[in-house]
Protein backbone atom coordinates (compact mmCIF):
# COMPACT_ATOMS: atom_id res chain seq x y z
CA UNK A 1 0.00 0.00 0.00
CA UNK A 2 2.64 2.20 1.02
CA UNK A 3 4.58 2.27 -2.54
CA UNK A 4 0.96 3.05 -4.21
CA UNK A 5 0.65 5.85 -1.86
CA UNK A 6 3.97 7.28 -3.17
CA UNK A 7 3.00 6.55 -6.32
CA UNK A 8 -0.39 8.97 -6.07
CA UNK A 9 1.68 11.00 -3.98
CA UNK A 10 4.32 12.05 -6.82
CA UNK A 11 1.85 12.31 -9.52
CA UNK A 12 -0.28 14.42 -7.86
CA UNK A 13 2.79 17.03 -6.51
CA UNK A 14 4.03 17.27 -9.53
CA UNK A 15 0.86 17.97 -11.38
CA UNK A 16 -0.35 20.10 -8.61
CA UNK A 17 3.12 21.87 -8.60
CA UNK A 18 2.72 23.52 -5.19
CA UNK A 19 6.54 24.83 -5.39
CA UNK A 20 5.73 26.85 -8.72
CA UNK A 21 2.46 27.77 -7.92
CA UNK A 22 3.83 29.57 -4.75
CA UNK A 23 4.76 32.84 -6.76
CA UNK A 24 1.38 32.77 -8.44
CA UNK A 25 -0.40 32.37 -5.60
CA UNK A 26 1.47 35.79 -3.92
CA UNK A 27 0.81 37.65 -6.85
CA UNK A 28 -2.61 36.75 -7.05
CA UNK A 29 -3.24 38.17 -3.68
CA UNK A 30 -1.00 40.37 -3.08
CA UNK A 31 -3.41 43.39 -2.47
CA UNK A 32 -4.71 41.44 0.22
CA UNK A 33 -3.41 41.96 3.99
CA UNK A 34 -1.54 39.12 5.38
CA UNK A 35 -4.39 38.01 7.21
CA UNK A 36 -6.82 37.80 4.48
CA UNK A 37 -4.35 36.20 2.49
CA UNK A 38 -3.76 33.41 4.68
CA UNK A 39 -7.78 33.19 4.82
CA UNK A 40 -7.65 32.65 0.85
CA UNK A 41 -4.74 29.92 0.91
CA UNK A 42 -6.99 27.55 3.35
CA UNK A 43 -9.72 28.28 1.97
CA UNK A 44 -8.10 27.32 -1.35
CA UNK A 45 -7.01 24.09 -0.15
CA UNK A 46 -10.55 23.33 1.10
CA UNK A 47 -12.03 23.78 -2.20
CA UNK A 48 -9.63 22.40 -3.80
CA UNK A 49 -9.57 19.27 -2.02
CA UNK A 50 -13.26 18.80 -2.52
CA UNK A 51 -13.18 19.45 -5.98
CA UNK A 52 -11.03 16.51 -6.30
CA UNK A 53 -12.66 13.98 -4.44
CA UNK A 54 -16.33 14.38 -5.96
CA UNK A 55 -15.06 14.27 -9.04
CA UNK A 56 -13.00 11.58 -8.42
CA UNK A 57 -15.84 9.89 -6.54
CA UNK A 58 -18.53 10.77 -9.84
CA UNK A 59 -16.33 11.85 -12.85
CA UNK A 60 -16.84 8.43 -14.38
CA UNK A 61 -20.45 9.18 -13.91
CA UNK A 62 -20.29 12.10 -15.56
CA UNK A 63 -18.09 11.31 -18.27
CA UNK A 64 -20.00 7.92 -18.77
CA UNK A 65 -23.88 9.19 -18.80
CA UNK A 66 -23.71 12.82 -19.47
CA UNK A 67 -20.84 13.05 -22.16
CA UNK A 68 -20.39 9.09 -23.08
CA UNK A 69 -16.30 9.61 -22.58
CA UNK A 70 -14.12 6.94 -22.13
CA UNK A 71 -11.36 7.30 -19.43
CA UNK A 72 -9.21 6.34 -22.12
CA UNK A 73 -10.58 9.41 -24.42
CA UNK A 74 -9.57 11.71 -20.99
CA UNK A 75 -5.71 10.41 -20.40
CA UNK A 76 -5.33 10.85 -24.39
CA UNK A 77 -6.99 14.79 -24.42
CA UNK A 78 -5.58 15.72 -21.13
CA UNK A 79 -2.06 14.16 -21.52
CA UNK A 80 -2.02 16.25 -24.94
CA UNK A 81 -3.11 19.28 -22.32
CA UNK A 82 -0.33 18.50 -19.74
CA UNK A 83 2.10 18.32 -22.46
CA UNK A 84 1.28 21.31 -23.92
CA UNK A 85 1.03 23.74 -20.88
CA UNK A 86 4.64 22.66 -20.23
CA UNK A 87 5.85 23.40 -23.30
CA UNK A 88 4.47 26.53 -23.02
CA UNK A 89 5.07 27.51 -19.44
CA UNK A 90 8.95 25.95 -20.01
CA UNK A 91 8.99 28.79 -22.93
CA UNK A 92 7.23 31.71 -21.40
CA UNK A 93 9.32 34.19 -18.74
CA UNK A 94 8.19 33.80 -15.50
CA UNK A 95 8.19 37.47 -15.04
CA UNK A 96 4.16 36.84 -16.32
CA UNK A 97 3.31 34.38 -13.86
CA UNK A 98 -0.12 35.36 -12.51
CA UNK A 99 -0.24 38.51 -14.92
CA UNK A 100 -3.27 37.03 -16.66
CA UNK A 101 -5.40 36.97 -13.35
CA UNK A 102 -6.86 39.83 -11.90
CA UNK A 103 -6.62 40.31 -8.42
CA UNK A 104 -10.19 40.60 -6.22
CA UNK A 105 -10.83 42.51 -3.38
CA UNK A 106 -12.57 39.39 -1.68
CA UNK A 107 -10.32 36.38 -0.58
CA UNK A 108 -13.12 34.26 -0.98
CA UNK A 109 -13.57 35.00 -4.47
CA UNK A 110 -9.49 34.37 -4.72
CA UNK A 111 -9.46 31.10 -3.09
CA UNK A 112 -12.03 29.18 -5.23
CA UNK A 113 -10.75 31.08 -8.81
CA UNK A 114 -8.40 31.11 -9.39
CA UNK A 115 -6.45 29.43 -6.74
CA UNK A 116 -8.46 26.71 -6.28
CA UNK A 117 -9.34 25.98 -9.66
CA UNK A 118 -7.81 25.75 -12.05
CA UNK A 119 -4.26 26.27 -10.58
CA UNK A 120 -4.67 23.82 -8.01
CA UNK A 121 -7.49 21.28 -9.02
CA UNK A 122 -6.95 21.91 -12.94
CA UNK A 123 -7.30 19.69 -15.71
CA UNK A 124 -4.40 17.43 -15.39
CA UNK A 125 -5.17 17.15 -11.44
CA UNK A 126 -8.73 16.40 -11.85
CA UNK A 127 -7.54 13.36 -14.38
CA UNK A 128 -5.08 12.34 -12.93
CA UNK A 129 -7.44 11.57 -9.62
CA UNK A 130 -9.86 10.05 -11.42
CA UNK A 131 -7.49 7.92 -12.75
CA UNK A 132 -6.07 6.84 -9.69
CA UNK A 133 -9.30 6.17 -8.04
CA UNK A 134 -10.23 4.00 -10.92
CA UNK A 135 -7.25 2.49 -10.34
CA UNK A 136 -7.39 -1.25 -8.65
CA UNK A 137 -4.07 -1.05 -7.04
CA UNK A 138 -4.75 2.59 -5.53
CA UNK A 139 -8.15 3.53 -4.91
CA UNK A 140 -9.95 6.29 -3.71
CA UNK A 141 -8.50 6.18 -0.38
CA UNK A 142 -4.97 6.20 -1.44
CA UNK A 143 -5.84 8.98 -3.62
CA UNK A 144 -7.92 11.02 -1.24
CA UNK A 145 -4.98 10.56 1.51
CA UNK A 146 -2.14 11.52 -1.39
CA UNK A 147 -4.07 14.71 -2.47
CA UNK A 148 -4.54 15.62 1.58
CA UNK A 149 -1.09 15.29 1.45
CA UNK A 150 -0.06 17.28 -1.03
CA UNK A 151 -2.58 20.06 -0.06
CA UNK A 152 -1.22 19.97 3.33
CA UNK A 153 2.43 20.35 2.41
CA UNK A 154 1.28 23.02 0.23
CA UNK A 155 -0.80 24.86 2.85
CA UNK A 156 2.61 24.57 5.41
CA UNK A 157 4.13 25.95 2.22
CA UNK A 158 2.18 29.07 1.95
CA UNK A 159 1.81 29.92 5.50
CA UNK A 160 5.63 29.74 5.71
CA UNK A 161 6.12 31.50 2.43
CA UNK A 162 7.94 34.25 3.43
CA UNK A 163 10.50 31.91 5.28
CA UNK A 164 11.37 29.73 2.65
CA UNK A 165 11.40 33.35 0.07
CA UNK A 166 14.02 34.63 2.54
CA UNK A 167 15.95 31.14 2.45
CA UNK A 168 15.40 29.70 -1.19
CA UNK A 169 14.85 33.27 -3.06
CA UNK A 170 13.75 33.67 -6.19
CA UNK A 171 15.67 32.00 -8.44
CA UNK A 172 15.68 28.48 -7.02
CA UNK A 173 11.76 28.43 -6.66
CA UNK A 174 11.78 29.43 -10.48
CA UNK A 175 14.34 26.50 -11.19
CA UNK A 176 12.44 24.09 -9.30
CA UNK A 177 9.14 25.08 -11.30
CA UNK A 178 10.85 24.70 -14.48
CA UNK A 179 12.83 21.42 -13.41
CA UNK A 180 8.65 20.41 -11.96
CA UNK A 181 6.99 21.63 -15.93
CA UNK A 182 9.72 18.98 -17.59
CA UNK A 183 7.98 16.27 -15.40
CA UNK A 184 4.72 17.13 -15.97
CA UNK A 185 5.40 16.79 -20.07
CA UNK A 186 6.88 14.05 -19.21
CA UNK A 187 3.90 12.76 -17.22
CA UNK A 188 1.58 14.08 -20.39
CA UNK A 189 3.38 11.87 -22.73
CA UNK A 190 2.81 9.17 -20.51
CA UNK A 191 -1.07 9.20 -19.81
CA UNK A 192 -1.34 9.85 -23.41
CA UNK A 193 0.34 6.65 -24.50
CA UNK A 194 -1.97 5.04 -21.67
CA UNK A 195 -4.61 6.28 -23.49
CA UNK A 196 -4.17 4.90 -26.88
CA UNK A 197 -3.18 1.36 -25.76
CA UNK A 198 -6.56 1.64 -24.62
CA UNK A 199 -7.20 1.27 -28.37
CA UNK A 200 -4.45 -0.32 -29.62
CA UNK A 201 -3.52 -2.82 -27.07
CA UNK A 202 0.00 -4.47 -27.63
CA UNK A 203 -0.82 -7.94 -29.07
Amino acid sequence: MLPMYFKAFIALFVIMDPIGNVPVFLSVTKPLARKDQLKAFSLSVLVAFSILIVFGLGGQLILDKIFHIKIADMQIAGGILLFLHAIKELTVSSSHSGSEFKPSIDPGEIACVPLACPLLAGPGALITMLTLCQDPETGLLIAAAAAISVLGLFWIMMRSVDTISRIAGKLVITVTSKIMLILVAAIGVKMTIHGIQFYFPAQ
